[in-house]
């Protein structure tokens, strides 16, 4: 009995998915169009989340070993060839910590509810078709370490939420069409180490308190960006 109570105590029940995270999983994949172009019925590239399988164990999906809570959504190359919708099933999963939706085919505009995953760490929307204006909300997000939005279709203006993000190590917006003024106060970005705005429209003097960073080890501004006084 002694020694059945200590393994207990060592190796405690993992707990997989929960049904709240699955339905929000599965509400998120069916505002995606199948993809019927696959000789395989099964070889499409979601084919693994369905109800019959722990969504632990689905293709992209990291769960929380103790909770069973979504914690990581990596869903790179995946085509979802659609726009995320405001009041996404993706929204639900409070527990989020990275989302990488990096080259899926995603477009129309960035939706303000974003903002609600506040655990978020990591955000990668790298290469996809995205347009409009980087929304305001994304500034809730001060957990943020890592924010990838280059080469997408982004316009407009840095949001002055974003200055909120002081946990950022990486913070790429690169070849977009971004206008207007860089930020001219970035010496709160203590921590930041990787920096891309090249491929845009901005104006104006170049901010040289990102120079008094410590940490800076990349910045990359390429031709495009009509800075001055660099």
């Amino acid at each position: 009995m002694v020694s059945l109570v200590l393994h207990t105590l060592a190796f405690p029940t993992l707990h997989y998915c929960r049904h709240d995270q699955r339905d929000a999983l599965l509400e998120f994949k069916d505002e995606f169009p199948v993809n019927e172009s696959s000789p395989i019925p099964n070889d499409a590239p979601l084919s693994s989340w369905n109800t019959s399988s722990d969504c632990c164990f689905w293709k992209g999906v990291t769960c929380d070993a103790k909770s069973g809570e979504v914690i990581s959504l990596n869903l790179s190359n995946v085509s979802l060839n659609n726009s995320l919708k405001q009041n996404s099933g993706l929204f639900k999963l409070q527990h989020l910590r990275n989302l990488t939706l990096r080259n899926s085919s995603l477009n129309g505009e960035i939706p303000s509810s974003l903002g609600y995953l506040s655990r978020l760490t990591k955000l990668n929307l790298l290469y996809n078709n995205l347009v409009g204006q980087i929304p305001a909300s994304i500034g809730n997000l001060t957990r943020l370490r890592y924010l990838d939005l280059s080469q997408n279709k982004l316009t407009g203006k840095i949001p002055i939420s974003l200055a909120n993000l002081t946990n950022l190590y990486l913070f790429y917006i690169h070849d977009n069409f971004l206008e207007s003024t860089l930020p001219p106060n970035m010496s709160g970005f203590q921590n930041l180490k990787y920096f891309g705005v090249g491929g845009n429209s901005f104006s104006g003097s170049f901010p040289r308190s990102l120079f008094t960073i410590p940490s800076l080890l990349y910045l990359g501004i390429l031709v495009e960006t009509n800075s001055k006084d660099l």
